[in-house]
């Protein structure tokens, strides 16, 4: 752990602790882990009136209580656990519920709602009683035992399991026991073990940590993260401003701030107190100093996706990677990231659709939980689109010196084309301005032969506006109107699309031809096509166009006169100027 602005440390004190009057001779100091605060009752300045609630069994040792939530209270003693609520109008409380178990000690979780009594104990193993607590409802859990000796056998003599060595926390969405174990021989270090509440709500050893040091240890859970602190270790010392007022005038004098002090105590999930000095700071995670010193980079992605607002550093870590050139990972790091991008949008469906929708392993991400979504807007913005841009820039000042340490266009292709096939294979639907970025980033680098190989061999997948943009290029990609065409043919469900492309191209004896195959030539604009007869300049064109939808007028009418509400009249007279009278139309067969 860095001191505060240290860039080298994973983890760092908040800049701006909580300050209070240091313990002594005259003062105590208690800690609420549930509000987070000092623990303090007065009213207007004034100590105001409070409740005194007695232990129900007469006989029993009070050993703490607990705020389960705003306005319910847990009152636990050696025999069980009391359960009360409290009503702060009517200053009375109301008796729930009594758990009796024989108890030595107990450690509570706030933020899992869990309570964890330590019911028994032999030499190798203490046993502990869960207690899970929703408002106003409390469920006494199925009991588990835990190991005590360590790693290299039985535990000295005399050393037992205590609530410090014992803590709960969030850890990737199940609420989790770490258990620290001591070994009897100086020569043979510690070990942690993580005991997971599986969905039977029981607990079970699912890790155990070998922490390779002996001594004192404290544990915090931030994040999913099991931060384990050693006390001996303490590299250095910090200076903090001493937490008692001064003179305006005169600097504030500064206290030696040891780290790992044995006055130091820990909450969860991160608070760290120094009551000699009188100081409450937040532990907070540098996960940017540990992006810059993991250097498997896949793991790296991966252990990021699972922090909260870790999405611009994983974003920051993928495009470092492709600037390196470390090319290889990238499929498994896309893999990580949009897998974690199908489990959000399975989420998304499960809620819209009910909670019976089930998805295969492979879709889902085999149940791991992730909790960053980078999508596709979030990648093509952040990663795909600079580093494209910076490729284009370089190509057009010719940098060929720079090659060594510069990625090319087609790199950059390879790239976004590596990334949809990641999309594809969890089943994501890719964007078309991803397909767009790569099309038009081949055209303006004349890069004409690798973009007909993408198209011809479908890297790139059919769409409508995919078909529209290729046809937008053909001033200057002359393919791309035949390629168009074919990919709208195989949609299937473009006719009006291909109509309207082959009337743009003047193609007007084709667009009749295909309406016809698709069975639409009864339903077309005869005035779209006139029109486009009309512009191509060819008077045999014109002819066969007019007297194509003539002849549909008369066999669907029974006139070869064209309605008022097609807007016809202007082809009408052309064709008079052109070839004189409307022939008779009534023996002819379409």
């Amino acid at each position: 752990m860095g001191a505060m602005g240290d860039t080298r440390g994973y983890l760092e004190l908040s800049c701006d602790p909580v300050r209070f009057e240091p313990v002594s001779k005259v003062t105590n100091v208690f800690f609420d882990d549930t509000s987070k605060e000092e623990l303090l009752s007065y009213s207007g300045g004034e100590v105001g009136a409070g409740l005194t609630q007695e232990c129900r069994a007469k006989s029993a040792t009070l050993l703490g209580f607990i705020w389960t939530n705003s306005d319910e209270l847990a009152l636990v003693t050696d025999h069980g656990v009391e359960y009360y609520q409290v009503s702060r109008e009517r200053l009375s409380v109301r008796h729930l519920r009594s758990y009796s178990v024989q108890c030595s000690w107990f450690v509570w979780s706030p933020e899992c709602l869990l309570l964890l009594l330590c019911c028994g104990a032999s030499p190798s193993t203490t046993t502990l009683q869960p207690f899970a607590f929703k408002p106003g409802q409390s469920t006494k859990l199925t009991k588990f035992e835990v190991e005590v000796s360590g790693p290299g056998g039985p535990s000295a003599p005399g050393v037992t399991l205590g609530e410090r060595d014992v803590c709960v926390g969030w850890v990737y969405g199940q609420p989790s026991a770490c258990v620290l174990r001591h070994p009897a021989s100086p020569s043979v270090t510690a070990a942690l073990d993580i005991y997971t509440q599986n969905k039977d709500s029981q607990f079970k050893k699912t890790y155990t940590c070998r922490l390779e040091l002996t001594g004192r240890f404290a544990v915090n859970i931030i994040d999913s993260l099991i931060i384990v602190h050693h006390q001996a270790s303490k590299p250095f010392a910090l200076l903090e401003p001493c937490a008692l007022p001064c003179p305006a005038a005169t600097a504030p004098p500064s206290l030696p701030c040891e780290l790992y002090s044995p006055t130091w105590v820990v909450f969860q999930p991160d608070i760290v107190i120094d009551a000699r000095l009188g100081c409450m700071w937040h532990l907070q995670l540098r996960l940017d100093c540990l992006a810059e010193a993991v250097q498997d980079k896949t793991q790296l992605v991966d252990c990021l996706l699972r922090r909260k607002q870790a999405k611009s550093l994983v974003l920051v870590v993928v495009r470092k990677v492709v600037e390196s050139g470390q090319l290889a990972c990238l499929g498994q790091i896309f893999d990580k990231i949009n897998t974690a991008y199908r489990q959000h949008l399975n989420t998304i469906l499960q809620s819209q659709m009910g909670e019976n929708v089930s998805f295969s392993a492979s879709a889902s991400g085999g149940g791991e939980r992730r909790v960053v979504v980078v999508e596709q807007a979030d990648m093509y913005s952040a990663v795909l689109a600079p580093l494209m841009e910076e490729a284009e820039r370089v190509e057009k000042e010719g940098k060929a010196g720079g090659a060594d340490r510069k990625l090319s266009v087609r790199a950059v292709v390879g790239v976004v084309v590596e990334y949809t096939r990641s999309l594809g294979a969890v089943g994501v639907t890719v964007q078309h301005f991803l397909y767009e970025l790569v099309i038009n980033a081949l055209v303006r680098a004349r890069h004409f032969y690798q973009l007909h190989q993408l198209l011809q061999y479908h890297v790139l997948a059919d769409s409508k506006p995919l078909a529209c943009l290729l046809l937008s290029l053909v001033g200057v990609y002359s393919a791309g109107q035949q390629l168009s065409l074919d990919m709208l043919c195989r949609l299937n469900t473009a006719h009006d699309e291909i109509i309207e492309v082959l009337l743009s191209q003047r193609q007007v004896t084709p667009a009749l031809r295909y309406a016809r195959s698709v069975g639409l030539a009864e339903s077309v604009s005869a005035r779209k096509f006139l029109e486009a007869a009309l512009g191509c300049g060819k008077k045999q064109v014109f002819y066969a166009t007019f007297t194509f939808f003539s002849l549909r007028n008369s066999r669907l009418r029974g006139s070869a006169a064209f309605a008022k509400g097609e807007h016809c009249e202007v082809y009408v007279e052309h064709y008079k100027k052109l070839f004189g009278e409307l022939p008779d139309y009534s023996n002819h067969q379409l």
